[in-house]
C-alpha cells in the first residue's frame, strides 16, 4: 500500500461517566491509502461512527483521544487549532447518516450547496451557483437548477443524501468519511451514489473511509474491511475474499447473520382490514425559475388490500410515493382523490377531534425510520411507554399501567434495566424496540412500518424482523412495512407492492414477484442489490442545467406542469 493518506496509530477514545471514564474505542490501529475504500463494519456501539467523528473534531466535550491520528502524516493533536480547522475544511469530507439533521429546514439547497464554495474557497455567487449544479448533476440528482431553489423538506431522505454528498466534494477533498451514508437509500440510488463514488476514487484519487453495516455491500465496493466488536478492531480483511478469511467468530456471525427459513406463513383469505382504493396525492413545489409553482404528483391510483393478520411490504425508489401513501394510511396526510377505508370505516379523511385520533390510533400505528427523532429524548423509557398506554387506558391505575409497560418491554425482548435510561443511552436496535413498544401501547390491528429497520446493524435487522414476525403470530396484529430493503421485504412479508413514479408497477406474493419478476422496473431493483461479483454502475447519466447567460433560460432540460417522478421528491 502506498503512504496512507489517512491512518489511525493506536487510538483510544474515553467518555467521561457518573461512574468514572469508560474507553469507549481501543487501540484502533488502520490506514486508508489515495484512492482506496476501507469498509469500517460491525453492529451498532461497536465503535465506528465515534472512530471518525474524532477525525473531523465532533466527539462531545469531555471525551478525550490517545494515540495519533495522522493526515498526510500530520498528526491531528499536535497542530495549531487555525491549520487544523483548515485541513478540516480543505482535507476531509464527511457525509453522516440522516442528512436532514444537517440541513436548516429554512435555507434553501442552493445556500447549503454554495456556502463553502463562497465563505471558503472566494469563489463568487455565480461561480458557486454553476460548481453546484454540476455537483449535484455529478451525484445523479436530475433537474438540478430546480433542486437548488427547493428547501430540504421538499425532497425526501434519498435525494437530501445525495445532496449532501455533493456538497461535501466542492471542495475536492482526498479524504472522504462516509457514515452509514447508504442506510436510507433504496437500491437503485444506493448503486447511482456508490457508482459516483468508485468514479471519484478513480478520477481523483479518493480514499474513503466507508463505514457500513451491509456486509454485502462493504464486499462489493472496499478493497479493505475491518471488522469492529466492542471498540476494537478483531480482523483486516481484503474485501473480495472475507467470507472465505475469515477467521473471528465475530466476523463469521455477521457474514452468516440469516433468519428462518419458515419466516413466511401466507396471508389468510379473511376479509380485508385495510382496503386502498384509486388513492391520489399531490404536492404544490418550487419551480426551477421560481415564480408559480408546479404541481408533483405523488401518489397516482394506487389500490392494495391487506388482510388481518397479514404481511403487506411496499418497495420502490425514494420519491415512488411508498411513504406518501402510508402516512395518508395513518392520517398524517390527506388524499385528494381516493379511499381508504380500514374494518369498513372511511379513513380517507384524517380525524378532527382528539378523540376520533385515538380511536383510530388503537387500531393503526406507525414506527418511523429513525426512533432518536421520533422518541421523547427528555423521556426515560419508563416515562415514554407509560404515557402511550395512559393515552389508551386513561382509567388505569398506577400499578396497572406499570404492569402494563413491564409486559410491553417484554413483548419487544428489551431488558428491562433499560426502562430509567433516555434514548441517548440506548443502541439504534435498543431505540427500536422502545418505538415498537410504544406503537404496541395502543393493542393495534395494524402497524405500519416506515423503514423501520433500514437503519439497523445486519444482526440487529435480524433480531428485529424476527421480533416483528412473533408479535404478528401471536397478537395478530397486521404489518404494512415500507422499505427499500428488498431482502428485509421478502423476510417479513407475505405480499409486495412495487411503487415508481407514484404508480404500482407490479403486485402479488413475495415470491412471484421477487422470484419471477414481470416488469423491468422490478427486475432493476433486484439487479441493483449488492451481491459477489456486483459492481455499482451509473444508470442515470449526469447532466447539468446551467442557465444560459443571454437569455436567462436553462439549456438542457424542460419543465412541464404537472410533473410527475422527478426521482426523490417526496
Amino acid at each position: 500500500m502506498t503512504d496512507p493518506v489517512l491512518e489511525f496509530a493506536h487510538v483510544s477514545i474515553t467518555a467521561p461517566g457518573a461512574d468514572g471514564p469508560r474507553t469507549l474505542v481501543h487501540d484502533c490501529t488502520l490506514q486508508v491509502a489515495p484512492g482506496e475504500v476501507l469498509g469500517l463494519v460491525g453492529e451498532s456501539g461497536s465503535g465506528k461512527t465515534m472512530s471518525v467523528r474524532a477525525v473531523a473534531g465532533l466527539l462531545p466535550d469531555g471525551f478525550t483521544v490517545e494515540g495519533a491520528i495522522r493526515i498526510d502524516g500530520q498528526d491531528i493533536s499536535e497542530l495549531p487549532a487555525k491549520r487544523l480547522r483548515d485541513i478540516r475544511a480543505r482535507r476531509l469530507g464527511m457525509v453522516f447518516q440522516t442528512p436532514r439533521a444537517h440541513l436548516n429546514p429554512l435555507r434553501t439547497i442552493g445556500d447549503f450547496m454554495t456556502e463553502a464554495l463562497v465563505t471558503v474557497a472566494g469563489e463568487s455567487a455565480d461561480a458557486a451557483a454553476r460548481r453546484a449544479m454540476e455537483l449535484l448533476a455529478e451525484v445523479g440528482i436530475p433537474d438540478p437548477e430546480r433542486r437548488m431553489r427547493q428547501r430540504p423538506g421538499d425532497l425526501s431522505g434519498g435525494l437530501l443524501q445525495r445532496v449532501m454528498i455533493a456538497a461535501t466534494l466542492a471542495m475536492d477533498p482526498p479524504i472522504l468519511l462516509a457514515d452509514e451514508i447508504t442506510t436510507a437509500l433504496d437500491v437503485t440510488t444506493q448503486e447511482e451514489v456508490m457508482a459516483v463514488l468508485a468514479d471519484l476514487r478513480r478520477t481523483r484519487q479518493l480514499a474513503v473511509l466507508f463505514i457500513t453495516h451491509d456486509l454485502a455491500l462493504a464486499a462489493a465496493v472496499c478493497d479493505r474491511v475491518a471488522v469492529m466488536q466492542d471498540g476494537r478492531i478483531v480482523e483486516t480483511l481484503s474485501a473480495s475474499t472475507m467470507r472465505a478469511d475469515a477467521r473471528e467468530p465475530y466476523t463469521q456471525r455477521l457474514l452468516s447473520a440469516v433468519l428462518p427459513a419458515d419466516l413466511l406463513s401466507g396471508q389468510t383469505a379473511a376479509e380485508p382490514i385495510l382496503v386502498v382504493d384509486g388513492l391520489q396525492k399531490t404536492f404544490h413545489v418550487r419551480s426551477a425559475r421560481g415564480g408559480r409553482r408546479e404541481v408533483f404528483v405523488a401518489v397516482d391510483d394506487v389500490g392494495f388490500a391487506l388482510a388481518p393478520g397479514g404481511s403487506l411490504g411496499i418497495v420502490g425508489e425514494s420519491g415512488s410515493g411508498k411513504s406518501t401513501t402510508a402516512r395518508i394510511i395513518c392520517g398524517l396526510e390527506s388524499a385528494d382523490a381516493g379511499t381508504v377505508s380500514v374494518k369498513g370505516e372511511d379513513w380517507t379523511t384524517p380525524a378532527r377531534s382528539a378523540r376520533g385520533r385515538r380511536q383510530r390510533a388503537r387500531i393503526a400505528q406507525m414506527v418511523f425510520q429513525d426512533p432518536y427523532l421520533s422518541l421523547d429524548r427528555r423521556q426515560t423509557v419508563r416515562q415514554c411507554l407509560t404515557e402511550a398506554v395512559a393515552v389508551h387506558r386513561r382509567s388505569a391505575s398506577r400499578a396497572e399501567l406499570r404492569a402494563r409497560v413491564d409486559e410491553l418491554l417484554a413483548s419487544v425482548r428489551l431488558d428491562p434495566t433499560l426502562a430509567d435510561r433516555r434514548p441517548r443511552s440506548l443502541s439504534g436496535g435498543q431505540r427500536q424496540r422502545v418505538a415498537i413498544a410504544r406503537a404496541l401501547a395502543a393493542d393495534p390491528e395494524i402497524l405500519v412500518l416506515d423503514e423501520a429497520v433500514s437503519a439497523l446493524d445486519v444482526t440487529t435487522q435480524v433480531e428485529i424482523l424476527t421480533l416483528l414476525d412473533a408479535i404478528r403470530r401471536d397478537t395478530g396484529v397486521a404489518l404494512l412495512m415500507i422499505s427499500h430493503d428488498l431482502a428485509a421485504v421478502r423476510r417479513l412479508c407475505d405480499q409486495v407492492v412495487v411503487m415508481r413514479s407514484g404508480r404500482i408497477v407490479e403486485h402479488g406474493p413475495i415470491a412471484d414477484v421477487l422470484d419471477d419478476p414481470q416488469a423491468e422496473y422490478t427486475r432493476l431493483l433486484l439487479d441493483s442489490i449488492p451481491r459477489e461479483g456486483w459492481v455499482p454502475r451509473r444508470r442515470i447519466p449526469a447532466r447539468v442545467s446551467v442557465p444560459d447567460d443571454s437569455t436567462g433560460a436553462a439549456s438542457g432540460s424542460s419543465t412541464s406542469a404537472p410533473i410527475t417522478a422527478l426521482e426523490g421528491d417526496r
